[in-house]
């Protein structure tokens, strides 16, 4: 870990340049061979400061109402978009979520934000949204069908996503997809142990975000503890 730097609100014309930045770094995804990129408009990173009203306090363009807000991750979008291809991108997003000082508690502001957002992607037709939030909320269904497109769910963070959980979701047509992340990290094969019924492995929080290999590949698969 590093020391940061005191943040400032980035100048209205530094921002074509951290579109162009998210462009070239999605052209060099692909060209590293990876299938597609997503835009990461959550859990309090750039484009969701940007969307949060606690956040932004921006007063130009990209600040404000809630399609000001909601300015920058479309272009980030449709940039991206027009650079590798539609149906490589997809969009993470994670309404009120309330984390990393990002902070979104009025819901009509939320609901304004979010709707503006989708509204503006809908016709692009990217791969997919994904949404960390509740699946039943009402905003959430509202927001599934506007995309009108593939929708990943995920209820998992502050509790594990699980294969019941993940089930229900799919069996109530909450989403088309479920993103599961501590399983999926602590266990490779994943799949074939839920289909199994078998004993998952536990994930070594002690080893989340620590820059290196150890708590990424070296968790042992069924086969391997047979």
């Amino acid at each position: 870990m590093q020391d940061y730097p005191t943040p400032r609100a980035l100048e209205t014309d530094e921002i074509p340049g951290i579109i162009a930045d998210f462009v070239y770094a999605a052209r060099s995804a692909v060209d590293a061979g990876l299938d597609g990129v997503e835009i990461h408009a959550a859990n309090g990173y750039l484009v969701h400061q940007f969307l949060a009203p606690s956040s932004n306090q921006r007063t130009d363009a990209y600040g404000g109402t809630p399609e000001n807000r909601a300015r920058l991750a479309i272009e980030v979008v449709t940039a991206v978009s027009e650079v590798i291809g539609v149906e490589r991108v997809g969009i993470r997003i994670s309404p009120s979520h309330n984390i990393q000082g990002v902070v979104e508690e009025d819901a009509a502001d939320v609901a304004a934000t979010y709707r503006a957002l989708v509204d503006g992607i809908a016709g692009l037709r990217i791969a997919y949204l994904s949404y960390l939030a509740d699946p039943r909320a009402e905003l959430t269904r509202d927001l599934r069908a506007r995309f009108g497109g593939p929708v990943i769910g995920n209820d998992g963070f502050g509790s594990v996503t699980t294969l019941e959980s993940a089930q229900a979701i799919l069996d109530e047509d909450l989403a088309d997809l479920v993103a599961v992340g501590r399983p999926v990290l602590a266990n490779p094969d994943l799949v074939e142990r839920w289909k199994a019924g078998a004993a998952l492995n536990e994930p070594n929080s002690a080893t989340f975000y620590g820059g290196d290999a150890e708590g990424y590949v070296d968790y042992p698969t069924l086969s391997a503890t047979a």
